[in-house]
């Protein structure tokens, strides 16, 4: 699966839940409360946390003021932190309120217990979550989670089964029909997941990672005039605002256009969009300017202001482009950041970076090692099969050698 796709945000563990409810109330605790939701939808979870804490120490009853702190902890990648907020928020009175406050806290602690790769616990609290029939507005996200959890721990057919479910109360959700395509394309089921990308274009024409997805899904299955005509569609998007051009400039980067993706890019970046300069950083890459490229990345991993990334792929790039320049310690260590999130859909490319850094590193048995165990998890991977054989002939080589 290629590098640059990007799932939703709930995929990567780290969103506040969209159902914040400013309830009625004055005082320190409300105006700490209401400036806490503020600051984390204009982003700045940091700044937000610390309203949440002064709203929490104000008035320590409100269950809403814990679920939605230890949901901005989430953005911020402080699980374990987030988990005790949750915890706090637990209702034992049964009434709708209490059910509606529990369902998004077990779904936060959903959330949580993914970051921190437990993904039983996470699988179990989504399941906790999809009892109560309050909140459905939730249950697309739930499921979804639930979904990458069950992917994420080796179970494809149960991870399918819940986007089924998600797509058979919602048909029309788009996201959800991506993340199935995507999980389909992992198991080579190339036909069936563009059936899915397709719809989700057809759903919602500015889902961008259905085109992608759908171009990655047809360069898989041998069918590279189909993949060029998807993002040809994509570029003709008119009335393109800061995300649109992008994502055209991603586009164009696929399509080797790279002076085009520039132009769009540069544009985007002025229009301040951040993830512009990630892909601008991709052509530099793609350009062999390595040293520029890492300043574009670490520039974009910069303006996530604290928050968990939302490119992860960033650090495989980062890993990428510090092999190139020999320094195998700093790609090792971005290999590790990158790893350390968990499975996302940069984490095939993490390992794929990882056996060619133990490969340059001259550590051949180690590579191979992690080859057999990569094409394990991904056989449908021709280019990591043939670097297996390399792999495989330069320690055979190597061993000539040592008997002569």
């Amino acid at each position: 699966m290629e590098v640059g796709m990007r799932v939703k945000k709930w995929a990567l563990m780290g969103i506040l839940c969209g159902t914040m409810v400013l309830l009625a109330g004055c005082g320190k605790a409300q105006k700490a409360y209401k400036q806490a939701v503020a600051l984390a939808e204009n982003g700045s979870y940091e700044k937000a946390a610390a309203s949440f804490k002064e709203a929490i120490a104000e008035n320590k009853d409100k269950a809403e003021y814990y679920i939605d702190y230890g949901m901005t902890l989430n953005h911020l990648g402080s699980y374990k932190k987030a988990i005790k907020q949750f915890e706090k928020a637990y209702q034992k009175v049964d009434n709708k309120i209490s059910r509606q406050n529990n369902k998004r806290l077990y779904y936060g602690e959903a959330l949580a217990y993914y970051g921190i790769h437990e993904y039983d616990k996470a699988k179990k609290q989504c399941d906790k979550a999809l009892e109560i029939s309050e909140s459905k507005v939730l249950n697309g996200d739930i499921y979804a989670t639930l979904a990458m959890a069950q992917w994420a721990s080796g179970d494809s057919l149960g991870a399918l089964g819940a986007l089924d479910q998600l797509i058979k109360e919602n048909a029309k959700d788009a996201d959800g029909l991506v993340l199935r395509g995507q999980i389909k394309q992992s198991m080579g089921k190339y036909d069936s997941a563009a059936e899915d990308f397709l719809k989700a274009i057809s759903v919602d024409e500015k889902c961008y990672e259905a085109y992608f997805g759908c171009y990655n899904v047809y360069n898989d299955a041998g069918r590279e005039s189909d993949a060029k005509d998807v993002l040809e569609k994509l570029v003709s998007i008119h009335g393109a605002d800061a995300e649109a051009k992008t994502q055209i400039g991603r586009a164009y980067i696929c399509l080797d256009k790279l002076a085009d993706a520039e132009d769009i890019l540069s544009d985007a970046e002025k229009e301040k969009s951040t993830d512009a300069l990630f892909y601008q950083g991709k052509v530099l890459r793609i350009r062999g300017d390595f040293e520029n490229a890492i300043k574009k990345y670490t520039k974009y991993l910069k303006a996530q202001n604290g928050a968990v990334c939302a490119l992860p792929e960033v650090y495989s790039e980062l890993a990428g482009c510090y092999i190139e320049l020999q320094d195998y310690g700093q790609a090792e260590d971005y290999l590790e950041q990158g790893l350390d999130l968990g499975v996302t859909m940069a984490y095939q490319n993490l390992l794929r970076n990882r056996v060619i850094l133990l490969e340059r590193m001259g550590k051949m048995r180690q590579a191979k090692e992690l080859a057999a165990e990569y094409l394990q998890t991904y056989p449908y991977d021709k280019e990591m099969a043939k670097e297996a054989k390399f792999i495989a002939t330069r320690i055979g080589n190597h061993s000539k050698k040592k008997q002569r």
